[in-house]
């Protein structure tokens, strides 16, 4: 398999198995730490629907394949900012607007419903990263214009 695919796979992969027990943990932790304030009248929820979560890893699998077939085909090292975990938190965070799933929620159960899942798809787009990246250092930037050493030999 190509080494993107492969990054690709395990970032997607990753996140599945590894956010719903993050999220989980994370809010009873929270539920906890109410319980010895015990505010009056305090309601918490927190839910990570799984169509949400692999709406989430497609976007995820989606811009990192694209962001690396720019790099692979068209040269281009910078387009999307070379960030397509924190495009597909955009776009995601979109979806749910205009989907109307984010008009009843509340500040903390966005926060502890759905930050737990950017966040492993994050640290795991970092974790994974050694591997594809030594293929692709070597490529040139076409837009750059690196050849200002060239010029200045001349």
């Amino acid at each position: 398999m190509k080494p993107f695919i492969v990054y690709t796979l395990k970032v997607c992969l990753a996140t599945l198995i590894a956010s719903v027990p993050l999220t989980m943990t994370i809010g009873f932790v929270y539920i906890g730490l109410i319980m010895l304030i015990k505010p009056a009248n305090y309601i918490f929820t927190f839910n990570l629907p799984f169509n949400h979560l692999f709406i989430f890893v497609g976007i995820i699998a989606i811009l990192i394949t694209f962001n690396i077939y720019l790099i692979e085909k068209m040269g281009y090292k910078r387009f999307i900012n070379d960030r397509p975990i924190a495009h597909s938190i955009v776009i995601f965070l979109f979806y749910l607007i205009a989907s109307g799933n984010a008009y009843f929620m509340h500040f903390d159960h966005l926060l502890f419903s759905y930050v737990p899942m950017f966040v492993t798809a994050y640290l795991f787009s970092r974790v994974f990263s050694t591997g594809w990246n030594k293929v692709f250092s070597k490529l040139t930037d076409e837009r750059d214009n690196n050849n200002l050493e060239q010029l200045s030999d001349q």
